[in-house]
């Protein structure tokens, strides 16, 4: 019974996120424990619906004049840029590449200098915690997006030099190297009146196994047809 009501209540939200023209539903868990600092991430979020189920996955502002509120659920568009709301960079607003290529390092836990672990050997001189390290992050994201610049974001010269590593060096080299063509931009609204809310970063999965176990089985039976 429970199991129906469940499904039930997903399959709610699901209609809710189509009559919107939107591509699914999140939640926003909360900035706990990371985030927080100077109004953005890290923060938590969880798939709710849609074709691509995120699952659980850690992210960040991009705009600094929206705001998301705890336990709340959004319908979202999957693009490459932001819209409806920020300071700078117009709307659409496309995201930056260097932008990207920092938070696919992120999300796949390879981010130089990030304090994953939580143990305080974070940042370029190995004193930053993950909070802080996060707190460098968003700066950074802030500054590339041309909402806020680093120096206006934090008054810690540790987190304000992990930044500027990561906007002045770290990015450009990431993204030379091909990170962040899986990024893209979740456009969200608010389910309860379709408002805009803030626009956050995602890793796009790539396909699951059983789904690349179909294509090539669709193949096969291509090659037979053909055969044939």
């Amino acid at each position: 019974m429970k199991k129906s009501m469940t499904l039930a209540c997903l399959a709610g939200l699901a209609t809710l996120a189509s009559a919107a023209g939107s591509d699914g539903v999140v939640r926003f868990n909360g900035t706990a424990p990371f985030g927080g600092a100077n109004g953005g991430g890290e923060f938590s979020m969880t798939g709710v619906s849609g074709p691509r189920l995120f699952g659980n996955f850690q992210s960040f502002c991009l705009e600094l004049n929206e705001s998301l509120s705890p336990g709340a659920s959004y319908s979202f568009d999957i693009n490459t840029a932001a819209t409806n709301g920020g300071v700078g960079g117009g709307n659409p607003d496309p995201l930056d590449a260097r932008t990207a290529a920092l938070y696919e390092a992120f999300a796949n836990g390879t981010l130089a200098s990030y304090d994953f672990d939580n143990d305080g050997d974070g940042g370029l001189n190995s004193n930053l915690n993950r909070q802080r390290s996060g707190e460098a992050l968003q700066a950074a994201i802030w500054e590339l997006e041309q909402e806020r610049t680093i120096e206006n974001t934090t008054n810690r010269q540790d987190v304000r030099d992990l930044a500027n590593y990561y906007v002045d060096v770290l990015a450009q080299q990431l993204a030379d190297a091909g990170l962040g063509a899986r990024v893209r931009i979740l456009n969200m609204y608010r389910l309860s009146n379709g408002a805009a809310s803030q626009d956050i970063l995602v890793l796009i999965p790539l396909p699951q196994a059983g789904a690349l176990a179909a294509m090539g089985l669709a193949g096969i039976a291509v090659r037979r047809r053909t055969r044939r």
